[in-house]
């Protein structure tokens, strides 16, 4: 296996817990931490998974995910979350935003604008909504400050994810909240299914934590958590069948169910996505 790390959570050694998808993962024995030492994975020309022209996001049965309309729902999920933490009409600035369907939604309630690192989500999100979102990396964010910063099902695929929280940290105007969504290890469905856990996909999750050790890290680089929740949301059947299957070691993008089922959207809610807001410590 490959070597392990500090971890990032709590600064203690992390351990070889399994491996999976051909890569090593460790766990740190003190915190819970789940890391992939490895970095993360880029094409032949040195752009990351995300930034190629043909990106993970639409790769593997993943576009029945991104693209998917049941995105909406589960973003109206999260700005009803963050109306509950801060004050309609700020500036917000939500980071990773993917193919902007947050964005669509936020704009009703605040001044928003969106930066994504991959430019063909930037492309999709210009056109389908007519969005302020411009490709750029979490680690060098535009000038400016913002009463909220959204980071939702980001922090997991970044390999410093201490170093993005201290950019976020750095552009929150004086009283402003930084919100955060992210697969929960700590969770019950999580600990039961182990190395299983249909979260654990080392291609693109370097770094899950538990709602206690994000909130150390989040601590230690000067936050206070002050709200937190559990994410669900609906998910199309293929896109559960294709996903499991890639788990297992195959690829998704096709199943034999058939078309109208496949199509059909299912609630779920397994208490393991969890939501955490913080604010700058006094």
């Amino acid at each position: 296996m490959t070597a392990g790390t500090t971890c990032v959570a709590c600064g203690a050694a992390t351990e070889p817990w399994c491996r999976k998808l051909d890569r090593d993962v460790f766990r740190c024995g003190a915190c819970g931490h789940i890391t992939v030492p490895a970095e993360l994975m880029r094409t032949a020309d040195g752009a990351s998974i995300y930034e190629s022209d043909e990106s993970i996001f639409e790769a593997d049965g993943n576009a029945a995910y991104y693209f998917d309309d049941t995105n909406a729902e589960a973003a109206r999920e999260k700005l009803a979350f963050v109306t509950q933490h801060a004050k309609n009409g700020g500036r917000l600035l939500d980071v990773g935003a993917s193919f902007g369907h947050f964005l669509a939604e936020a704009r009703t309630r605040f001044q928003a604008t969106g930066i994504e690192v991959s430019p063909s989500a930037v492309t999709w999100a210009k056109r389908a909504f007519s969005v302020d979102i411009g490709v750029g990396s979490i680690y060098e964010l535009r000038a400016g400050t913002y009463d909220v910063v959204t980071c939702w099902d980001v922090i997991e695929h970044l390999e410093n994810p201490a170093d993005a929280i201290d950019q976020m940290r750095s552009h929150l105007a004086p009283g402003g909240r930084l919100f955060i969504s992210t697969p929960d290890a700590g969770s019950l469905v999580a600990r039961a299914m182990g190395s299983r856990w249909h979260y654990l996909d080392p291609v693109q999750h370097l770094n899950l934590f538990s709602r206690r050790n994000l909130t150390r890290l989040l601590s230690a680089r000067g936050l206070s958590v002050i709200g937190h929740r559990h994410f669900g949301r609906s998910y199309r059947i293929g896109y559960i069948v294709d996903r499991l299957k890639y788990l297992a070691g195959g690829r998704g993008g096709t199943n034999a169910i058939p078309s109208a089922i496949a199509k059909v959207a299912i609630p779920i809610k397994l208490w393991d996505v969890m939501g955490l807001v913080a604010q700058p410590a006094v």
